[in-house]
């Protein structure tokens, strides 16, 4: 990306700062409540075997992940690795008749996240609340929202009961709540979200609180399911879908995720496009941007990718802006092709 703008790069600088100041007290406050629910952490996750320990699939929520159809090409090609799922694709995986191995979340936010396991409020957490419906890619579900919620519901309460979840410990009540009432087989964590050893950093003060074990996420769900395969699993071929860190050319920039943050950031809307920058995918040619956040969460994800030199990372999104010399760009439906044939030669 070589149009990034001096605002934009500023605003980068700022991000890591923003979001401690942002969550300095909420998730230690979330790590107490949550504190009675914890049975077990990452410590209790057995290593997987056979061809689920050969490679895995990450399976992210940007848009791609719609846009190519990438769950249903995993369905058809009988992958037998280990999938992983984060929580705004686990609903999607299982109405292709995907369950995954383990379902990762990790946003505190209180009202939103819920949405991904069935709301039982879906209602009263959707009022005033546009997030979904700027981004939302099932216009089948912003139509029918009630209808699919209530279906959703009934579709986790059904398969979710024994699913290993993957439980960041500074999760809402309400996504705790909604793990517990559907049955699932929890594994908790502490996401790294400063520098540990310091006995005033929040990471230090969350496993005071809890002694669970640190895993550093980079902020996004996605990068802390790659992380969890890469670092707990010990899988040595990690493909990622809908893992975009970005936008579509086409996509207007009030619908993207932190739109209004942004806004409020700034204080205006004036020269709001120097904080968007631009890139090609080069398996497609198709354009896409990103914001400062997005590029943010990007360049901690090659941060850890560099970290750990005995995994290979594939990305078979397809679509986005991650095009780092550090992984390996290919088509999902090639990545399935080789990993079928290592086992059937």
């Amino acid at each position: 990306m070589s149009n990034i703008s001096a605002e934009f790069k500023d605003l980068v600088k700022k991000i890591p700062q923003i979001g401690i100041d942002y969550h300095l007290k909420s998730l230690c406050e979330k790590a107490v409540i949550n504190l009675p629910l914890i049975k077990k952490s990452l410590k209790d996750i057995s290593l997987p075997e056979e061809k689920k320990a050969e490679s895995a699939i990450v399976i992210s929520a940007g848009p791609s992940v719609h846009n190519t159809n990438a769950i249903q090409k995993i369905v058809d090609s009988g992958y037998q690795g280990t999938i992983i799922a984060i929580d705004g694709t686990y609903v999607r995986c299982l109405k292709a008749g995907l369950k995954p191995d383990y379902i990762i979340t990790l946003d505190p936010h209180p009202t939103r996240v819920v949405r991904w396991f069935g709301d039982p409020d879906f209602e009263k957490n959707s009022e005033n609340d546009d997030y979904f419906a700027r981004q939302d890619l099932d216009v089948d579900f912003r139509k029918n929202s009630i209808k699919h919620n209530n279906e959703n519901i009934e579709l986790v309460n059904k398969f979710s009961a024994g699913a290993k979840v993957i439980i960041a410990s500074c999760i809402s009540e309400t996504v705790a709540n909604r793990l517990v009432e559907a049955n699932f087989d929890g594994y908790w964590f502490n996401p790294m979200v400063d520098n540990p050893t310091n006995p005033e950093s929040i990471t230090r003060k969350m496993w005071n609180i809890n002694k669970l074990p640190c895993m550093n996420t980079g902020g996004t769900v996605g990068t802390a399911a790659w992380v969890f395969a890469a670092t707990r699993l010990k899988i040595p071929h990690i493909a990622v879908v809908g893992m975009d860190f970005g936008y579509p050319e086409s996509t207007p920039i009030e619908k993207t995720q932190t739109y209004y943050e942004l806004i409020n950031h700034l204080g205006s809307k004036e020269n709001i496009k120097s904080y968007f920058a631009a890139s090609t995918f080069p398996l497609t040619g198709e354009k896409y941007y990103t914001d400062p956040t997005y590029y943010w969460y990007k360049q901690n994800f090659i941060d850890l990718l560099r970290k750990v030199d005995d995994v290979v990372t594939y990305n078979c999104s397809g679509a986005g802006t991650l095009i780092e010399e550090e992984v390996e760009c290919m088509d999902l439906n090639n990545f399935l092709g080789m990993h079928k044939e290592e086992h059937c030669g």
